[in-house]
């Protein structure tokens, strides 16, 4: 019933129709499947659950009916980390039961008998997913791309294009799952499959549509780092925050400090560069050698930033003229610039390299 969900989300900007040959290119496939899931969410009134990160659902398929509660985790440069929790339920069950989940899944101070009692259908979350086994360094991946839609009332429909790929069992120990993911990245980004940043679960972004407001930029955080390293580490996990909030809102003005962020970044990748922090794998005495790496990240940062710069006094002014069209088209600028200069390898790439590092 309860497993520790390891996976890298992704949007997907392409034709799907050739992923498993693709694939097939990268490691040893099997296993084609295809499903229709239907998913209903649940949170009360208040936002109980969404305020402590924990998403409830019920998914329905083919042939099955099951309730599912994640609970809080970790996002690190799309690598996701969370537990989940899996029960199956009735078909004719219309709302999940809380109180069969495990006492210590939730917090001790959480009224889960109060809270079933408002819980409540906030959106609905349809698509068909593709999925598929994947072999590779000695590990088993399920590979799943899904298209759909988030549904959060009958006028207010958001596309669902993205890819998922879930650690299944490994040989590799915990503390190098952060290198085997950015390992699979790297063949991901060899083999030109046209992904892009994605740095909010489903339910994450059908909250946000619900609340139909742009969140603002808290560059506090950066504040509260104790060292170079750590700075760096806390300015890609904003960046990849206020990425996540610009897909949804669409906001010009938080794009604007994204660009800034973005410049911001730049400056500290270079510091680093001049630096030549060492840099050690755990367990090994040698240093590791990460000068090309790091070139190729600032090479692909700053080419996304020049189209960030340009775009971003674009948007503005359509925003200041109620320009709608053109918002949506700098929109789309920015989406083709992040996906021509495979960006998503950013974050991940980064936070390895940086946790490798001595502070």
């Amino acid at each position: 019933m309860q497993d520790k969900e390891i996976e890298l989300k992704f949007g997907f900007d392409g034709d799907a129709s050739n992923l498993y040959e693709i694939f097939s290119h990268i490691g040893a496939v099997s296993n084609k499947t295809t499903l229709h899931l239907d998913n209903t969410y649940f949170d009360t009134e208040d936002k109980d659950l969404f305020s402590i990160h924990a998403g409830l659902r019920i998914r329905r398929g083919d042939d099955f009916s099951e309730q599912t509660l994640k609970v809080k985790g970790e996002n690190i440069g799309g690598l996701h980390k969370r537990k989940e929790y899996n029960l199956p339920i009735e078909p004719v069950d219309e709302v999940p039961n809380l109180l069969k989940f495990p006492k210590d899944a939730l917090p001790e101070d959480f009224d889960v008998e109060s809270i079933q009692k408002r819980l409540k259908p906030i959106c609905r979350i349809n698509f068909t997913r593709y999925l598929f086994n994947l072999e590779l360094l000695d590990s088993t991946f399920e590979v799943a791309y899904d298209q759909g839609f988030i549904e959060v009332d009958s006028s207010n429909k958001y596309p669902l294009s993205e890819l998922e790929i879930e650690l299944k069992e490994t040989s590799v120990h915990s503390d190098e799952l952060l290198n085997l993911f950015s390992i699979l990245c790297t063949h991901l980004a060899s083999n030109n499959i046209p992904l892009l940043l994605e740095p909010f679960s489903k339910m994450h972004r059908a909250a946000l549509l619900q609340e139909q407001s742009s969140p603002t930029a808290d560059f506090s955080e950066l504040d509260k780092t104790d060292n170079f390293i750590d700075y760096v580490t806390a300015q890609v996990a904003l960046l990849e925050k206020l990425y996540g909030y610009f897909l949804i809102s669409h906001d010009a003005v938080l794009f604007s400090q994204i660009t800034s962020l973005i410049d911001s970044l730049l400056l500290s990748l270079k510091y680093l560069k001049r630096r030549k922090f060492l840099a050690f794998i755990i367990g090994r005495k040698e240093p590791v050698e990460y000068k090309r790496d790091l070139q190729i990240i600032i090479r692909l940062l700053k080419a996304f930033h020049r189209v960030c710069r340009h775009v971003s006094k674009k948007m503005l002014l359509c925003r200041f003229r109620n320009n709608s069209k053109g918002i949506a088209s700098c929109y789309e600028k920015i989406r083709l610039s992040e996906k021509n200069n495979k960006m998503f390898l950013i974050p991940l790439k980064l936070r390895l390299l940086l946790s490798l590092m001595a502070k």
